[in-house]
Formats: C-alpha cells, sequence, structure tokens
C-alpha cells in the first residue's frame, strides 16, 4: 500500500495536475493513493494518516524558483514534524532540475530532473513493487554529499500523457508546446526543456476541450512559451496550422465556454504580430488583449538578451494590436544586468510611447534565474529615477506588475548563491 501526497500550492497546481495525470495514465493499482495536501498542517496529517495505516509515502514538491526559499522553510517545518515518520521528499520542477545539488542539500532525499512524466511514473512503479528509485532515469540524490543523478528525465512526445488529471478530475489551461528555439538569457525555458519546438496533436488538445466542458469549465487557456509558434518548427509563424488549432477548438466547445489565445498565461512574440494572425485570434477567440514580450527599448539590451528582435518590431506590433481592437499589454524587464543610464532611458521612452498609443507595460524585476546564463548576474535593481517614472504610469493605469516583490526575490536568488 503506497500514498502520493502531493504540495498542492497555488503556484504549482498545473505541473502537478500533470504528473498526477501521467500517473494515473500509466498505473492502474488499488495500491495507490494519491492525496492533494494545500497546507503544511494539511501535508503533516496526511502523511500521519498515511503511516498509521501502513502505507509508505512519498511526498512530492514543485515549484519555480522565486517560491524556493519558502518551499525549503516549509520542508523543514514537515520533517520536524514527522521525524519519526519514514518517508521520502521529491523534488521536482524548473529550479530543481537547475540547482539538484543545493535542493538536495536543502534537505529532499530526491530530485527529478528535467521533464518529469516518465521519471513520476517510474518511481511509483518501483516504490509500489518495492524497488529502489535511485536506478530511475530522471533522479538525483546525494551520496556522502556528493552529486549522483541518472541524468535528465526522457522528453516525451506530448500526446502520450494527459494535458491535466482527467481521472482526479482536476483542470487548467492545456499545454500546447513545449521547449522553445529563442533562447533568451534571462528565460528558463529554453534551457530546461531543450531549444525546439514540441506541439500537442489538435485531436490531443481538443480531446481535453471537451472534456474540460463536460467539467463544467468555461475558458479554455494554453500553455506555451510564444503562441503564435504553434505547429512551427522555427521561427516561422505558421498561420494555417494555427486557425487550424483555434477552429477545431471553438468546434470542441460548441458554445458552452470562450477560447483565449496569446495572452495568460501566455504570450506572443512582437515580430510574429500581424493584421492577419489577430483576426484569426479575433475570429475564434474571446480575449480583448494580447499580451507580448518586449523587455526593453534598448536595441542595445534586446540584443544582449538574445531576444530576436528590436524596438521596431514592438512599435509595429502594438500598432497592429490597436488598429484590430485589442489591448496590448507589453511585458519590461527593469533592472537588468548591464544596463546602463541611455538604456534605461530609452526603455522608459518607449513604454511612453507605447501606453500613449494605447498599451499598457506589464512591469517586472530581473531575477538571476538559476539554470540560465544569466544566473549570476547581479540581482535586479530599480533606481529611483526609474521607480518616480513607473510610479507616474501606475497612478494613470498605464503600468501593473509585482515588481516590487519581484526585486525582494531576486535579492533573495542571488544570495542564495553562496549558500
Amino acid at each position: 500500500m503506497f500514498s502520493v501526497i502531493f504540495y498542492y500550492k497555488a503556484t504549482n497546481t498545473y505541473a502537478l495536475n500533470v504528473l498526477i495525470g501521467a500517473i494515473q495514465e500509466k498505473i492502474d493499482s488499488p495500491d495507490l493513493e494519491i492525496i492533494l495536501a494545500n497546507r503544511v498542517d494539511n501535508l503533516i496529517t496526511a502523511i500521519r494518516d498515511a503511516r498509521s495505516k501502513g502505507r509508505k509515502v512519498l511526498t512530492g514538491w514543485s515549484f519555480y524558483s522565486p517560491h524556493y526559499a519558502k518551499c525549503i522553510a516549509d520542508l523543514k517545518t514537515v520533517k520536524q514534524a514527522i521525524a519519526d515518520q519514514e518517508v521520502i521528499h521529491l523534488a521536482g520542477g524548473v529550479h530543481a532540475t537547475a540547482e539538484p545539488e543545493s535542493t538536495l542539500s536543502a534537505g529532499f532525499d530526491y530530485v527529478a530532473v528535467g521533464e518529469s512524466e516518465k521519471t513520476i511514473v517510474a518511481v511509483v512503479q518501483n516504490l509500489l513493487a518495492g524497488k529502489t528509485i535511485e536506478t530511475v532515469k530522471g533522479i538525483a540524490r546525494l551520496r556522502n554529499g556528493k552529486l549522483i543523478s541518472n541524468g535528465p528525465g526522457e522528453l516525451i512526445d506530448l500526446d502520450e500523457f494527459p494535458p491535466m488529471a482527467p481521472k482526479f478530475p482536476r483542470v487548467n489551461p492545456i499545454e500546447i508546446t513545449r521547449g522553445c528555439v529563442y533562447a533568451c538569457s534571462f528565460c528558463q525555458t529554453p534551457f530546461m526543456f531543450k531549444a525546439r519546438f514540441r506541439h500537442r496533436s489538435v485531436n490531443h488538445v481538443c480531446e481535453y476541450v471537451a472534456f474540460m466542458m463536460n467539467e463544467g469549465a468555461k475558458d479554455v487557456r494554453f500553455i506555451t512559451p510564444t503562441s503564435l509558434s504553434y505547429g512551427s518548427a522555427d521561427e516561422s509563424v505558421n498561420l494555417e496550422k494555427i486557425e487550424h488549432l483555434l477552429r477545431s477548438v471553438h468546434g470542441a466547445i460548441a458554445g458552452r465556454g470562450r477560447i483565449f489565445f496569446g495572452t495568460f498565461p501566455s504570450e506572443v512574440r512582437p515580430e510574429h504580430v500581424t493584421p492577419e494572425a489577430l483576426r484569426i485570434i479575433k475570429k475564434y477567440c474571446h480575449n480583448d488583449n494580447i499580451l507580448m514580450g518586449a523587455q526593453s527599448g534598448s536595441l542595445t539590451m534586446l540584443d544582449r538578451l538574445h531576444r530576436g528582435h528590436d524596438v521596431k518590431c514592438i512599435q509595429r506590433a502594438v500598432r497592429y494590436c490597436i488598429e484590430e481592437g485589442f489591448l496590448p499589454n507589453v511585458d519590461f524587464i527593469f533592472g537588468l544586468p548591464g544596463e546602463t543610464r541611455e538604456d534605461i532611458r530609452a526603455s522608459l521612452a518607449l513604454a511612453d510611447e507605447l501606453t500613449a498609443m494605447g498599451a499598457r507595460i506589464h512591469g517586472h524585476t530581473f531575477m538571476p534565474l538559476p539554470g540560465t546564463p544569466l544566473k549570476n548576474a547581479p540581482a535586479g535593481h530599480v533606481d529611483n529615477e526609474t521607480l518616480s517614472h513607473l510610479h507616474k504610469l501606475v497612478a494613470k493605469g498605464k503600468l501593473y506588475g509585482q515588481w516590487n516583490e519581484q526585486t525582494e526575490i531576486a535579492h533573495t536568488l542571488a544570495s542564495r548563491r553562496s549558500v
């Protein structure tokens, strides 16, 4: 008898739903139960209850770098509370993949490195059979303080696994593309999932759209690093395949819900935005806004970040959005490493220009994320002159975001590099 207890926080539900779906897709055993715990006290109670019934226990954790410190604190609380219990603690996600040794040193027994669908299935199968998980591909551990890794988990065909947990049931935005051919130096995605696109088939997407509608969901959203790259193998845009996807999803919804594409929790690249693309989105979708990544108004910084587009692309994309009736929400990162005063002023000038056109700025503070080329860069710092400018945009309703919170997170990430 075996229990998998996931620490199911709001920041990790999408990732854990996929793992739960993978387990249920591949394992059918009366000896297995899956439990969700959304608070530390619930996790402790679930562990004690399972152990009191004689069940073996694996706790599953998944977190992004900004949430790492809180998860480590929660793990410490759990381990202190159940010190008398035999439990395996397994961590996964982009942070654990990028920093397996420090994650293990913080108290986890094992780390799942890379994509984890096949890894978690193999782990659960081994534990059910009473076997060790130390030989599972994708698993890393410490032995006498030294990192022992079996390499990253196997890259998957997205159609092999559900994009959610349909048997639980749990629904969430559907991941339609994994991996990214753009190697932006601040982003973890291409360095965890490889610099190529893998797309979920339209038929597979529609299967789960229909399931969501039957479960009472009203909105269909998508997870992808770049929405207008669906169906493409490279930097090109394939409008035929994008329209096929959206038209098919529209049919699967059958008037029971709404489609959101090119907006949260995904975005578009500015050079992909054309009137033709926007008209396709307008034809099938319900979003009145488009989220696009600009990141900087300085061509020097765009080149340094390996963005692959220039400032004119951003200006043109915003103009197209306005002309086609969409509100452009434009990502900017402030406090980028190596910025000069000239670079900062170029960004602020572009932000002013775009908001005057009718856009909103979605502000971020640079965070040196593990696993990226900028992982060792200084924490993002927004100087007083820039802050004053941003506050004026906020007062006009032209700027939103969590750049203040991200400043603190950035310094936490930087400080942990020496731990």
